[in-house]
């Protein structure tokens, strides 16, 4: 007989064994089909005319480029050049003398800039800085100015009397609002303030009058995306406009006694970029640093010291612009996921085939599979078709194809969403795949059923994601292309279901079609291969050979044990 000590003991090993044996055997038979990477950044090095420049910024939509100059030979002389290509030609136009303090507004139709010092002006631009006027109202220089994206509002902190002032016509009037200075503006009169002193986040959203405290411990100096989302203070990110943080991973270059100098974050969160500079001479600046995945992992531009303030991002994270005291300057550009919808309505349908399909609209998020093609979308009709479920009744189906481009590492994937042209119960609707060999089968545990509002309409929505090749791509071809044939189908009559959130389809959901998702997103898992499914489950049968090898391996190493 074992002691009770080592009969735990050897139950303890046969259990590892069997743990072990399982995760290798699933590690070893899981598909090999893998979606596409994370792109990072790629940078390039752009001209300058002049090769002279005291101020740059990129327009929030990324459009344009701006980089303010002294004039060669003048010394107070100052000209803005701006290129709409991305530095590959500039137009220059005169900007006021000892311009300084450029703001630019999202589409980079409206500027501020500051005059020469003492003068106690600002300077507005409606049209890209072609042309420039005076504000009437002297605005210090001492003062803090801020400018909404969209440039509809300017604000201003003067800090001898410490009242903030708004204004709604560029400066020209100002009304006081409040006692204490935002951190950044936003659209529609919605501010955020980094209270350092009492180590506090404060919003307000009536123009400063009054404000909120949405956070503490992390009001330090920090980048806030256009839409006022995202926050970035160099060590934690925000998603929720300074409610909630996250931190990031350690920042390569950084160094115990650097202060920021630049930061940056797009309005999803995903892509920052970073730059520290010493409290003394030594150690020396850091070189850029970028993340695409909200500060995960870092990849820095180059081995250059940037020793300017003088880098920005577009709103979307696609684009950095960057320019150093040392004459580097640089543009970065990264993939962004690009939207794209088809009306399907604008093809003839075959009889037979319900509006709600007929009428659908397939949309595509993705960084490379987003080209829908016209000429492969069809509605198709519910005559003849059949599936083993009396109960439901096929609306009809769609069959299109999404062309995949610019594919950089790993396959194509694109996030891909039907909307239907009516309401039906989310617990009731079925969707069907039809295969290469013709079989139709219940792939309704693949999809995120939900009913939304858009555009004051309550309608159904269908989403899932495909991988080129994967049980999602109905072609199962690795081509560049992710094919989709489904047909939609309603329950007729009640049936006894329990609204679940299923991780994975239930064994027999292709036969009973009772496995919904409502709420609960299944778009992201990948199915496993029909070659080697049991039932349209996702449960492998290497998987499932693999538990009994190692579940008898194990009982028999437990029973010589014992």
């Amino acid at each position: 007989m074992l002691s009770a000590r080592k009969k735990h003991r050897v139950y303890r090993n046969a259990l590892a064994f069997v743990l072990i044996s399982v995760f290798s055997l699933s590690t070893i038979f899981s598909p090999l089909v893998k979606a596409e990477a994370l792109p990072s950044y790629a940078w390039k090095d752009i001209v300058i005319p002049n090769g002279h420049f005291s101020e740059s910024k990129i327009s929030p939509d990324g459009s344009k480029l701006f980089v303010l100059q002294a004039v060669p030979g003048s010394s107070s002389k100052r000209q803005l050049i701006v290129s709409e290509d991305d530095g590959v030609s500039w137009n220059t136009f005169v900007a006021p003398d000892r311009a300084y303090g450029l703001m630019v507004s999202a589409d980079g139709s409206k500027l501020i800039i500051r005059g020469k010092y003492g003068e106690n002006s600002i300077y507005v631009s409606t049209d890209g800085g072609r042309n420039w006027i005076k504000v009437a109202s002297p605005v210090s220089n001492s003062d803090n100015l801020f400018m909404s994206p969209d440039g509809a509002i300017l604000a201003k902190y003067v800090y001898a009397t410490e009242d903030l002032f708004v204004s709604n016509d560029d400066g020209q009037t100002w009304i006081q609002k409040g006692k204490e200075e935002p951190s950044a503006i936003f659209n529609g009169g919605k501010m955020i303030r980094m209270d350092q002193d009492v180590n506090l986040v404060k919003k307000s959203v009536d123009y400063g009058a009054t404000w909120i405290t949405v956070s503490s411990g992390v009001a330090d100096e920090a980048s806030f995306s256009t839409n006022g989302s995202s926050i970035f203070n160099g060590n934690k990110v925000s998603l929720d406009g300074g409610f909630s943080w996250t931190s990031t991973s350690v920042i390569p270059g950084k160094q115990s006694d650097n202060i920021v100098s630049e930061l940056g974050i797009s309005n999803d969160g995903k892509k920052l970029f970073a730059v520290f500079e010493p409290n003394s001479y030594s150690p020396s600046w850091s070189p850029v640093v970028h993340s695409v995945d909200g500060g995960k992992t870092w990849q820095q531009w180059g081995g250059e010291s940037f020793e300017g303030r003088n880098i920005s991002m577009s709103s979307d994270g696609s684009k950095i612009f960057a320019m150093s005291t040392t004459g580097v300057y640089r543009l970065a550009t990264v993939p962004v996921p690009q939207y794209r919808s088809f009306d399907v309505s604008i093809k003839l349908a075959p009889a037979n085939t319900d509006n709600s399909v007929a009428k659908s609209v397939i949309s595509t998020d993705s960084l490379y599979c987003y080209n829908i093609d016209p000429s492969s979308v069809d509605p198709l009709s519910a005559d003849g078709i059949t599936v083993a479920d009396s109960q439901v009744k096929i609306l009809g189906g769609l069959r299109f194809k999404v062309n995949c481009r610019n594919i950089t590492t790993g396959l194509g994937s694109s996030n891909i969403m039907i909307t239907l042209a009516d309401k039906h119960d989310p617990l009731k609707l079925r969707v069907y795949r039809r295969g290469p060999a013709g079989d139709l089968r219940d792939v309704t545990g693949r999809f995120t059923i939900k009913s939304e509002t858009i555009a004051g309409k309550v309608l159904t929505t269908v989403s899932y994601n495909a991988v080129d090749a994967d049980d999602n791509d109905s072609d199962n071809s690795i081509n560049d292309a992710i094919n989709g044939v489904f047909y939609f189908g309603v329950v007729n009559e009640p049936i006894s279901v329990t609204p679940t959130t299923p991780t994975t389809p239930s064994a027999d959901s292709s036969s009973s079609g009772t496995s919904v998702t409502t709420s609960s997103s299944t778009s992201n898992k990948k199915p496993e291969k029909t070659s080697s499914n049991l039932a349209e489950t996702g449960v492998s049968v290497w998987l499932i050979g693999g538990l009994a090898v190692a579940a008898v391996a194990g009982g028999l190493v437990l029973r010589k044990q014992l």
